[in-house]
C-alpha cells in the first residue's frame, strides 16, 4: 500500500487536503507575522470565491466533473474557515458585537439551513405520488 493511501486511511484525507491546510495556516501565520492579516484574509477569501466558481462550473460540464468533485470537496472542507475570515474582515469594518455576532450564526447556519430547505420539496414531491 502506497503510503499516501496510508494517510488517507488514517485522517480522512487526501495528501492534497492536507497540503492545502498547511498551506493555509502558514499563510495566515505569515501573515500575522508581517501585520498582514488583512491582506492575506483577503487574498484567502479571493481564492476561496475562485474556487467556489470553478466548483459550479465544472460539475455543469461532463468533461470537468472529476475536477468538479475534487473542487467540491475542497470548498466544503474550506467553507467555515471562510466564513471565519470572513468575519475576521467584517469586524475590521463593522464594531457591534452583536451585529456581528448575528452574522456569524447566520454565516454557520446559513448552509444547513438552505440544504435542508431545498430537499424538502423533493420530499413533499415523494409523498404526492405515493398518494396517488
Amino acid at each position: 500500500m502506497k503510503w499516501s493511501n496510508r494517510v488517507q486511511i488514517v485522517t480522512g484525507q487526501t495528501c492534497v487536503h492536507i497540503s492545502l491546510h498547511l498551506l493555509l495556516i502558514a499563510a495566515l501565520v505569515w501573515g500575522w507575522k508581517h501585520q498582514a492579516l488583512v491582506e492575506v484574509s483577503a487574498v484567502l477569501l479571493a481564492a476561496y470565491s475562485v474556487v467556489f466558481t470553478g466548483t459550479l462550473i465544472a460539475q455543469r460540464v461532463a468533461s470537468l466533473r472529476g475536477l468538479g468533485d475534487f473542487l467540491e470537496e475542497a470548498s466544503t472542507t474550506y467553507y467555515f474557515g471562510a466564513a471565519m475570515l470572513a468575519l475576521f474582515l467584517l469586524s475590521r469594518v463593522v464594531h457591534n458585537p452583536l451585529l456581528l455576532g448575528m452574522m456569524g450564526v447566520i454565516m454557520l447556519v446559513g448552509p444547513a439551513l438552505i440544504s435542508l430547505l431545498a430537499k424538502e420539496p423533493q420530499r413533499l414531491r415523494a409523498s404526492s405520488k405515493k398518494r396517488v
